[in-house]
């Protein structure tokens, strides 16, 4: 797979800007009107609905604590990772801070598959100042079963949902950018091998091709 580029010239401020494209209730009591026995008898209802309401309280309370433990069983694992590149062509320093392992998913090819993980990639790119473009969530990959996949496209909703930033292949020219890319394996390993991959990429105007970058990086076990 190849990109073109097109390059801005020096009178464009400096840098030459690059386009990739790609290719390819409780009841109340009743009080009694008169009477100590009546004022007795509202006293020991009074005393029975506080106990009946410290029980559903403690009931509540202890639903509450199954339902955090629950939810808490079913959230993803972060592991760090830490691992830097820089593509000397394009001078972009790309990061790929941690992972979360593991997470509960609705994706169509999880269905019925216990090998399969869902996994959400925190990546951090620093763009060089000559090339415009994105930086495509497509380039983050991993491998699975011997083959590499990337880019969950329909998963990006759920990362949102469990409260992630979601990382969309933002431009260059908007400068630093950091999030999660979704991306899904069928066939899952204690540690997972990834890549950063910017293709080839020619330059319109120019005579010239930049070629294909990669940066491999793993992800530990959770």
């Amino acid at each position: 797979m190849s990109r073109t580029i097109i390059a801005r010239g020096a009178a464009l401020a400096a840098a030459t800007m690059l386009a990739l494209t790609a290719c390819g209730g409780t009841d109340e009591a009743e009080v009694p009107d008169d009477g100590a026995a009546g004022i007795e008898e509202q006293e020991a209802e009074q005393d029975a609905a506080d106990d009946e309401e410290a029980e559903d309280a403690e009931d509540a309370e202890g639903a509450e604590e199954d339902g955090d433990s629950a939810a808490a069983a079913g959230e993803g694992t972060v592991v760090e990772i830490g691992t830097e590149f820089t593509d000397e062509e394009t001078g972009d320093v790309v990061t790929i801070v941690s992972a979360v392992r593991h997470n509960p998913t609705e994706y169509y090819m999880a269905s019925d598959n216990p090998d399969g993980e869902m996994v959400y990639l925190e990546v951090e790119v620093v763009p060089g100042d000559q090339f415009g473009g994105v930086i495509s969530q497509r380039d983050f990959l991993l491998e699975d079963d011997g083959e590499e996949v990337n880019y969950a496209a329909s998963a990006d909703d759920e990362l949102i949902d469990a409260g992630y930033e979601y990382f969309d292949g933002p431009s260059r020219r908007d400068g630093e950018a950091t999030g999660y890319i979704p991306i899904y394996v069928e066939t899952s390993a204690e540690t997972l091998k990834g890549a950063y991959v910017r293709p080839e990429a020619k330059i319109l105007g120019e005579d010239e091709t930049i070629p294909e970058f990669r940066g491999e990086f793993e992800i530990p076990a959770a």
